[in-house]
């Protein structure tokens, strides 16, 4: 069955998936972060006490991974690690394939949903088809896959 036909995840279910891929991404983001102070210190040939960088260029690095992580899972298989455990996958409205230019808009307008006190993901409880601000932008949609079904 194409996975146009499940039906949409629910809130909890993105929340939940959204939280296991925050635990993932700690841990990526400060990895980047070392490897990034190391290289800069390599350069300088110092490794200074306490490298701080400003926050700007910390959010980019931040931002960027995070992008980097959720393009590569959802070019790659539909999934990220936190949709795997909730059995979440993402598709197409006309179940294509997931394209760089869904990813941008996805993540872009994500980030946008989140910033205005998660009101984009607040936004499905009234959309007549549970769509969120990013599945809107982005013309992607989250699908629920029941367990035992494959």
């Amino acid at each position: 069955m194409a996975l146009t036909n499940y039906p949409t995840a629910g809130l909890l279910h993105r929340l939940l998936a959204m939280a296991y891929d925050g635990l993932v991404l700690i841990g990526f983001c400060f990895m980047v972060y070392a490897v990034v102070i190391s290289a800069i210190a390599g350069l300088m040939g110092t490794f200074p006490e306490m490298p701080v960088l400003g926050l700007a260029p910390v959010l980019s690095i931040f931002y960027s991974t995070i992008f980097l992580y959720y393009m590569h899972s959802w070019r790659r298989g539909g999934q990220t690690i936190g949709m795997k455990a909730w059995r979440l996958y993402l598709t197409t409205e006309d179940n294509s394939p997931v394209r760089l230019s869904h990813c941008i808009l996805r993540s872009g307008a994500g980030f946008f949903s989140l910033g205005i006190v998660g009101l984009g993901f607040f936004w499905m409880l009234i959309d007549k088809r549970q769509r969120t601000w990013h599945d809107i932008a982005s013309v992607t949609r989250i699908v629920h896959k029941p367990k035992g079904v494959e």
